[in-house]
């Protein structure tokens, strides 16, 4: 049986003053940052406005923009893949992109691999001249350096290229032109449910969390605060399991059939095929620029 605390006690004449929370927790930050950043980037407006990519076609703007991507994942310098990354950026500000639609995933999605590449700098793994000593025997060096903004262009490059699909296509048809471009429909589909309730899981996440700082008046222990994370991540699956299945129950019991269906098709048209001859162009002469400066 737990006691009640000293301060409820009726025999105490000068309770103790109650250690007020923290305003702002460190999770509850984490998940009002998170759901800021999922917000934007399901945010469908930059997708209605009129801008460059914005009236492509999905079934050539896809390849166009992945294909971008890829080359930038073959490229060696930095002068290269600066170039691919410049063109990114032209299209966005071309297709009146928000620089904070950008920003947020610009600043989280590299985060992962600059932790990776911080290894390469030094010169236990990547030999060179030294920069920067770190402890007797270890130095950050020049081509560490090299190698880890190389590493961090081509990560931003490529993201930037998919964010420009996402945020200037709307999801139906998006997944409409992957389906026409020949994507599995069970891959579809799930790009679909994913976009659909991710901002739902988070928000229920969200909901779990306030739901416990409304009904705790003293922080608990470091233990205390893993189990019931624990458990909220228990509490988190199985809420959002079952509201999976019987939306896709729902969704099933009116027809549906996992194809993306548009009220308004489209074909391409010259504007599109020019937009894909010079995108495969520029694409091209980066990749050859690159070569010819690699030897």
């Amino acid at each position: 049986m737990v006691s009640l605390p000293a301060w409820m006690h009726p025999a105490a004449a000068d309770p103790a003053p109650i250690a007020a929370p923290r305003r702002h927790p460190a999770v509850r930050r984490g998940l009002a940052a998170m759901l800021r950043l999922l917000a934007a980037l399901l945010d469908d407006r930059p997708a209605a406005r009129r801008g460059l990519l914005q009236a492509l076609d999905p079934r050539v703007k896809a390849p166009a923009l992945l294909g971008l991507a890829v080359v930038a994942t073959l490229l060696h310098g930095l002068p290269a893949l600066l170039a691919v990354y410049g063109v990114a950026l032209l299209l966005a500000l071309l297709s009146r992109i928000p620089a904070r639609q950008l920003f947020g995933a610009w600043l989280l999605v590299p985060l992962v691999p600059a932790l990776a590449a911080l290894p390469a700098a030094v010169n236990v793994i990547t030999p060179g001249a030294p920069v920067l000593p770190l402890w007797p025997g270890a130095s950050v060096t020049d081509a560490g350096l090299y190698v880890a903004a190389r590493l961090m262009l081509r990560i931003l490059a490529c993201v930037t290229c998919t964010l420009l699909l996402v945020n200037t296509t709307r999801p139906a048809r998006l997944f409409h032109g992957l389906r026409g471009l020949g994507a599995p429909k069970l891959a579809v589909m799930l790009l679909a449910m994913m976009v659909r309730y991710l901002a739902v899981v988070a928000r229920a996440a969200e909901e779990i969390h306030l739901a416990k700082l409304s009904r705790t008046l003293l922080p608990g222990t470091l233990r205390q605060e893993q189990t019931w994370v624990a458990a909220g991540m228990g509490a988190l699956f199985r809420r959002t399991r079952a509201l999976g299945e019987d939306v896709y129950l729902a969704m099933l019991a009116r027809g549906y059939t996992g194809e993306a269906a548009l009220l308004e098709t489209t074909r391409p048209g010259p504007r599109e095929w020019a937009f894909l001859a010079a995108m495969a162009a520029i694409g091209a002469g980066i990749w050859l620029l690159d070569a010819g400066m690699g030897r």
